[in-house]
């Protein structure tokens, strides 16, 4: 989960960041033992793959977006998690 928070501050390392968290989710590394937080951080690293920081670039595909998609479907993200988090205490 701290990665996602990286990925929100640090602008030189987003892309690498972003990266290293789908290759860990693709490769099976659960960052929960709960399901529903797994399933959420899965679609999050596909969704991730949309994210293209160049606007010229984005403009090639309508399923691109920018920096502030990304804020928003990390945030989301963060959010659903802690209320499985605090749901299941």
């Amino acid at each position: 989960m701290d990665i996602l928070k990286e990925i929100l501050l640090k602008e030189k390392e987003k892309q690498e960041l972003i990266k290293t968290f789908q290759e860990r989710v693709w490769n099976g590394d659960d960052y929960s033992s709960n399901k529903i937080v797994n399933e959420i951080l899965s679609e999050l690293a596909y969704d991730l793959d949309f994210y293209q920081p160049n606007e010229s670039l984005r403009k090639e595909s309508p399923s691109y977006y920018g920096q502030e998609r990304l804020e928003k479907e990390i945030k989301e993200a963060i959010e659903k998690i802690k209320n499985i988090k605090e749901a299941s205490i």
